[in-house]
């Protein structure tokens, strides 16, 4: 009987721990990002008490939080939009100590209508004992990252019911990623949700290194060709001499182009299939290249249909997109020098087809080419999932 009961007792104990070792190795704890409210429309600047003029392309390396004060806090709370203690306290303290917040910074507007608010806010930092300059102050009323379209309305034009203030957006604390993408949304006048600022903003730096840890470097593509006067004895591919007009009537070579990251892609006006896609997709990423204040990055943009393609005709075309001509260049020129680059240069199909919608054959690829006019990289233009991808392949290069 003690035998038999030993057995039992093994088998039970066996199987708790063959499960314990089991859970310890096949489970893994589950990451979800944080969630993403919107994203800055364009860069913005602003004045901080001091009179310095702050760019928020300074702040792009960082993670911001974006929120309101008054000089009249904590003392008066119905004219103050938060609890300053509990913000001080919980966010303050940690950004200056702690080497795991360093890229951590906040920018707080003051609400106050004073004809002397710059020499308030300082003795306000002096009286509260702030000096760090991870916490900026401005007496900028407006932060353009609040005038967006969230999902319960915008904050900055709802009024505050709850405690009487002007604007909604007093109340509240945003924080922005290194992407400018606005990943949270907290009512700072409560503190538990000044707790969570604190959480959330690990959970961001945690993503930001879990991305950088599974990065790895663009490829270099194309046929390499052995060359004795190169190290390793092998040239890589490079894009060919070109020489074509842009929209603005403007002759554009590819000496042009050295030094700087291209994005490339073909196309032509009448085409009535991928192209207004794959135009759509170019001119949001170079709208997320110039809210990420990237410099030093180009869009190029060829046709196939150089015959209808004209100057004129490429102008009108671009206006219909509002594509900004500063770094965008619709190219015309002779077809047959536009299809060889296509094929033997860019390495994309380009022909006339009869059986072809629009009567051209041409690739929906995007095409990344680096500073040394390699390419890096071919992404589907028409899949607006690759747009996030691509700027991330863009700043990559950029480094």
């Amino acid at each position: 009987m003690k035998k038999k009961g030993f057995i039992v007792l093994s088998l039970i104990f066996g199987t708790f721990a063959v499960l314990t070792l089991s859970l310890k190795k096949c489970s893994k704890p589950v990451f979800t990002p944080q969630p993403n409210f919107g994203s800055l429309s364009a860069p913005f600047e602003f004045v901080d008490f001091k009179g310095d003029t702050i760019s928020s392309c300074s702040l792009n390396d960082n993670i911001v939080l974006y929120n309101f004060l008054s000089v009249e806090c904590p003392n008066d709370f119905e004219k103050c939009p938060f609890r300053l203690e509990w913000f001080k306290i919980k966010i303050y303290t940690e950004l200056v100590g702690n080497l795991g917040f360093k890229d951590v910074k906040v920018v707080t507007s003051f609400i106050d209508t004073l004809s002397d608010i710059n020499s308030r806010i300082e003795q306000f930092r002096k009286y509260n004992a702030i000096d760090s300059d991870k916490w900026i102050m401005t007496s900028n009323q407006y932060i353009p990252y609040f005038d967006n379209e969230f999902s319960r309305g915008n904050p900055w034009l709802k009024k505050d019911t709850l405690f009487g203030f002007d604007r909604e957006a007093y109340l509240m604390t945003l924080l922005v990623d290194k992407n400018q993408q606005i990943r949270g949304k907290y009512l700072t006048y409560n503190f538990g949700e000044v707790r969570r600022i604190t959480k959330e903003i690990s959970l961001l730096i945690r993503e930001e290194l879990e991305q950088d840890s599974s990065d790895k470097p663009l490829p270099i593509l194309g046929n390499k060709d052995y060359d004795p006067s190169v190290e390793g004895d092998t040239a890589y591919h490079h894009i060919p001499y070109w020489s074509f007009v842009d929209q603005m009537g403007d002759t554009i070579t590819k000496e042009e182009m050295k030094g700087k990251v291209c994005l490339v892609d073909f196309f032509f006006s009448h085409c009535p299939t991928i192209c207004p896609t794959m135009t759509m997709n170019m001119k949001r990423i170079q709208e997320k290249v110039g809210r990420e204040c990237l410099s030093n990055v180009e869009f190029i943009s060829y046709t196939v249909d150089p015959h209808r393609d004209s100057v004129e005709r490429l102008y009108e075309y671009a206006n219909s997109y509002n594509v900004n001509f500063d770094n965008w260049h619709m190219m015309t020129g002779d077809q047959k020098s536009i299809y060889e680059l296509g094929v033997n240069g860019y390495l994309v199909p380009n022909q006339e087809d009869a059986l072809a919608p629009g009567g051209f054959l041409h690739s929906e690829k995007m095409i990344l080419i680096d500073q040394q006019q390699r390419i890096r990289g071919y992404y589907d233009g028409t899949d607006g999932e690759n747009i996030s991808k691509i700027v991330k392949d863009i700043k990559k290069l950029l480094l």
